[in-house]
């Protein structure tokens, strides 16, 4: 049976894309929607981003027919606009037209009572407190169920125990035959060799073990676990062999650190000078999780004063790496001063995630930061910038939702993990508890407090 849905805002503004993912059912869209969308379509980051984008989709269909009467789309589906309906009779008394979610629940009745009465509409909203006022109005009302991504809990590694020769193999030449494991790994996913006492740290890549060596980064930095282990090998490889790295797990286990230090490894000398061997810079960026848009538009003040609360946050990790590398000198106005030149020169750059769409960015060494902060359709775009010669670093904590409507299972993080696990141009690591190395305080709340 054909099924009629009506999306709330709030859908349309996530995914702009979304009204073509309900298979061969109806699809209703409302004045008041209509409305919300021509006043958000002039804001600054993503919201105005998405809304003139699901206007522009709109105005593409309305070429095809009557909205009024629905267009038929490609995936079977009818899309149908209703401009009326807003009336307080369809409404309890206590339920104020004034209120834009209120207006979509009288236009859902509305719909009821006429042109949908053999199927009662379902209101679609990620809104909790609209599924809850909808309820109240004896409407079916639901989540959003296809944005959400099937999780697997894939971490990026895996033990696995072989003949010793294998070991030895892969000690003696670098590298050893996987092919009777082929079948259970995924393409540069890190395995830990076992054989007794004997063990080997390795990275799965075109059918081998390849061995994976322990590193040091810029500062003297060096690896404090296995996985930290393959979370800088994934960082200093080659932009031809590993173009993307995703670090994700709790607080407390060096993901930004370690990319901040594997970044200035590749760009920067210690003595005020550029390194040009790999990238020209390092840009940092991460979406803005202090409003419901992921981007910088609601922040008071020009770029630089928005980009202030950004630049706060890496300044101590920053400070600390030069200082352990040996900067000017070990007075910490010197070490500041170093850090500041660092973006004085342009070697680092902090951009705010939205401002990356749109660019092409080549030869720099780019982290975005906090990605659980970010939508699908936001890290989609930040990492399909990336130009020639650039490696994109993506980190975060997929539980740690800060943004309305973003939750561990439609996260921007989790999405692009999923998405790109097992291609060749990836590698990824999933940090846990057990790896936190910031203190043992850290490592137990990061437990505890869930």
């Amino acid at each position: 049976m054909i099924k009629n849905y009506i999306l709330d805002t709030n859908v349309l503004l996530q995914n702009p894309h979304s009204i073509f993912e309900f298979g061969d059912n109806c699809l209703w869209i409302c004045g008041t929607t209509l409305q919300e969308l021509d006043h958000l379509k002039s804001v600054g980051g993503e919201t105005g981003y998405n809304a003139r984008e699901i206007c522009r989709i709109l105005d593409e269909m309305r070429l095809k027919g009557s909205l009024l009467d629905g267009i038929k789309m490609e995936n079977g589906g009818t899309l149908l606009i209703e401009p009326d309906g807003v009336s307080a009779k369809y409404l309890p008394d206590g339920f104020s037209l004034d209120v834009p979610d209120n207006r979509i629940i009288s236009t859902c009745i509305f719909l009821n009572t006429t042109r949908c009465q053999e199927s009662p509409v379902i209101l679609l909203t990620n809104d909790i407190s609209m599924r809850v006022n909808a309820s109240i109005c004896g409407l079916c009302v639901e989540g959003v169920k296809n944005d959400k991504v099937k999780k697997t809990n894939y971490t990026g590694h895996t033990d696995i125990d072989v003949p010793q020769e294998v070991i030895d193999e892969l000690y003696a030449k670098g590298n050893a035959d996987a092919s009777d494991y082929k079948n259970d790994l995924l393409e540069n996913e890190f395995v830990t060799l076992h054989n007794g006492n004997q063990s080997g740290l390795s990275i799965f890549r075109s059918g081998y073990f390849n061995i994976v060596k322990e590193q040091r980064l810029f500062g003297g930095v060096r690896p404090l676990n296995k996985m930290q282990t393959y979370a800088i090998h994934a960082l200093m490889a080659p932009v031809e062999e590993i173009p993307l790295v995703i670090l994700s797990g709790p607080a407390g286990t060096a993901k930004t650190f370690l990319s901040l230090a594997a970044g200035l490894t590749q760009t920067y000398s210690g003595q005020g000078k550029q390194v040009n061997d790999e990238f020209r810079k390092m840009m940092i960026s991460r979406p803005n999780a202090g409003s419901s848009d992921p981007g910088f538009g609601y922040l008071p003040g020009h770029l630089d004063e928005k980009m202030a609360p950004l630049l706060a946050s890496y300044y101590d990790n920053l400070e600390e790496l030069i200082r352990n590398k040996g900067g000017r000198s070990e007075n910490p106005q010197d070490i500041k001063n170093e850090v500041d030149d660092l973006f004085a020169a342009g070697i680092i750059e902090i951009v705010p995630l939205n401002y990356i769409r749109g660019r092409s960015i080549s030869d720099s060494y780019i982290i975005c930061d906090e990605a659980e902060n970010a939508t699908k359709n936001l890290i989609r775009d930040v990492v399909t910038r990336a130009g020639r010669g650039s490696k994109v670093i993506v980190t975060g904590d997929e539980r740690q939702c800060d943004v309305p409507g973003l939750d561990e299972f439609n996260n921007g993080l989790v999405y692009l993990a999923e998405k790109m696990k097992g291609s060749s141009l990836c590698a990824i690591v999933r940090f846990s508890e057990s790896n936190c190395v910031r203190s043992k305080l850290a490592e137990t709340a990061s437990r505890m407090l869930k």
